[in-house]
C-alpha cells in the first residue's frame, strides 16, 4: 500500500504534506504503543516501516521565531485524542477527514505487521 499516495489522492494533500503526515502519524502510533504496551512492540512498528524516518524529516517545519513559550499548553493533555487532533490540524486535515487519515495509516500498518502485532497496536490506540 502506498500511504503517501493515498493521502494525496484521498485527503487532497500535497506530496510533502502527505509524507510529513505519514511520518508524524506513524511516529505518534509508535510512541503510543511504546507508552501503552512495550518498547518491543513499538520497535516492531519502527522496523516494519523503514521509510518512517525519511517521511518524518520531510515534515513541514515552523519558521524560526514563529513559536513562543506561550504557544505550549500549560497543563498536560488529559484527552489522549488531543495529540492526534493537533497533528491533523498541523497538516490541515479537516476534522471530517481525520478518521480517514487514521484508517489509511492502520491499513498501511496491517500490510506490514503480523496480525497478532496489529491487534496489539490497535488496542493501544485511543
Amino acid at each position: 500500500m502506498d500511504l503517501v499516495g493515498a493521502y494525496v489522492a484521498q485527503l487532497g494533500l500535497g506530496e510533502n504534506a502527505a509524507r510529513g503526515l505519514a511520518g508524524q502519524l506513524l511516529g505518534l502510533i509508535e510512541d503510543t504503543v511504546r507508552e501503552q504496551v512495550s518498547f518491543g512492540v513499538a520497535a516492531r512498528v519502527r522496523h516494519a516501516v523503514p521509510e518512517m524516518l525519511d517521511w518524518q524529516l520531510s515534515s513541514p517545519t515552523l519558521r524560526p521565531g514563529t513559536l513562543s513559550l506561550d504557544d505550549f499548553p500549560q497543563a498536560p493533555m488529559l484527552d489522549p485524542r488531543a495529540e492526534w487532533d493537533g497533528l491533523f490540524a498541523r497538516f490541515a486535515v479537516e476534522p471530517q477527514h481525520a478518521s480517514k487519515a487514521r484508517e489509511l495509516a492502520m491499513q498501511f500498518l496491517s500490510s506490514r505487521l503480523e496480525p497478532s502485532v496489529m491487534t496489539t497496536v490497535t488496542r493501544a490506540l485511543p
